[in-house]
């Protein structure tokens, strides 16, 4: 089972939620806040039969709250197997639609050593210059 990154989470939450309108967006939204409440819930020994804490109001409009939100799922992941493979499977359920959207996924990785500028990103228009050689 390949990881769930950061990034691709957050691409997948803005996904379900830009489509939120629909009831597939809502579909996923609804059990995407099952899996955050599953790490948010107080108590972590509640009987499995324990009845489920009140909603939790996810940050979709706020980039940096959502981006500590998905590190924090993506770090219990890691943790814990269960849940990891849980969002794995939301992750291939409505990932799909993040990557139909145009999601990018930059990365510099390993032991690069950058020596000059590096740009990253989609859709560029026009030219870029990074000033006088």
């Amino acid at each position: 089972m390949d990881p769930v990154t950061t990034g691709a989470l957050v691409a997948a939450v803005n996904a379900a939620a830009s489509g939120a309108g629909g009831e597939a967006g809502r579909r996923a939204l609804e059990s995407f806040g099952t899996l955050v409440r599953r790490v948010l819930r107080r108590g972590e020994g509640d009987p499995a039969g324990a009845p489920e804490p009140e909603p939790v109001a996810i940050p979709y409009d706020d980039g940096p709250r959502l981006r500590q939100l998905a590190d924090l799922l993506v770090e219990r992941a890691r943790q814990d197997q269960e849940f990891g493979r849980d969002l794995a499977a939301w992750m291939r359920a409505h990932g799909a639609a993040a990557e139909e959207q145009g999601a990018v996924h930059n990365s510099i990785t390993g032991d690069a050593r950058i020596t000059g500028p590096v740009v990253q990103g989609r859709d560029f228009h026009g030219p870029i210059s990074f000033g006088p050689q």
